[in-house]
């Protein structure tokens, strides 16, 4: 992606967070009480910013001291994560969570290190790259998968795209509340990552392959990734078995992901 091509993303990106939110926040616009979504006018007021400014910097052609960001943020009532990506969409950095884009991570960089402990590990688990497209995992998590990812193509082989396949569909009772979270997660990692070359191809895909998917990314939710979350599946022993499924930075371009199961259950056969 040339210099000029992320302007034009970051750009975008900002404006689409700013309007979502600003969608989200209801007030009464009349006297007799029917409400609507803030207008710039609103926000302005609200984060006090002249319209002209705040018009600007919806427009991303206005940086922001990161003063001026939180207070947009507080007027738009924006989330933890939507507050990050603010930061690093206007201001270039997010002082809770600073991005780093020096540990380069792709297909064919993980150490044979990291190889031999995802293969040695008993339950599903697998490393990714930054925008979660498998790099190495271990036969444990094609099985919970049911084959998917030694089916797919390597291009294809992605956290996401699994989750809007038939076979997680199948797999995982919560699967739509799992997407939702997943697809605002992956909204996240975006942000942050807007100079990847490998996002802007991997969102046309997943949208233009799910109707799901389209309708979730064009909601605008931004999430932190959850680090650990329930997740409920079905199982050939217990029939649907609660377990825990890890998601972990190792580094800025480098993901662990796991699924701990109970004692009591074995995990697939593989």
């Amino acid at each position: 992606m040339t210099g000029t091509d992320w302007d034009w993303a970051r750009r975008s990106e900002l404006t689409d967070l700013l309007r979502a939110c600003r969608a989200r926040v209801r007030r009464p616009v009349n006297p007799g009480g029917r409400h609507g979504g803030l207008r710039q006018e609103d926000a302005a007021d609200l984060s006090g910013l002249s319209l002209r400014r705040y018009g600007a910097l919806e427009r991303g052609e206005f940086t922001p001291t990161p003063g001026i960001a939180d207070q947009v943020a507080a007027a738009l009532r924006m989330a933890d994560a939507e507050r990050s990506a603010l930061h690093v969409l206007a201001t270039g950095q997010d002082p809770p969570r600073l991005a780093d884009h020096t540990a380069a991570v792709r297909p064919g960089g993980v150490s044979s290190a990291l190889r031999d402990l995802i293969d040695g590990m008993a339950y599903p688990a697998a490393l990714t790259d930054e925008t979660w497209t498998m790099l190495h995992y271990n036969k444990a998590m094609n099985a919970w998968s049911g084959g998917w990812y030694d089916d797919a193509d390597r291009a294809d082989r992605h956290v996401i795209l699994y989750l809007f396949s038939a076979l997680a569909e199948d797999r995982l009772p919560d699967v739509h509340a799992i997407r939702r979270a997943g697809m605002a997660a992956l909204r996240y990692q975006y942000t942050r990552n807007l100079a990847t070359p490998e996002f802007a191809p991997l969102i046309t895909r997943l949208t233009a392959a799910s109707p799901e998917a389209a309708a979730l990314w064009k909601l605008h939710e931004v999430a932190f990734p959850a680090h650990e979350y329930p997740v409920r599946l079905r199982h050939a022993g217990p029939g649907v078995a609660d377990a825990q499924a890890l998601c972990l930075p190792v580094s800025p371009r480098l993901w662990l992901h796991t699924a701990v199961l109970p004692p009591n259950i074995q995990p697939l056969p593989f």
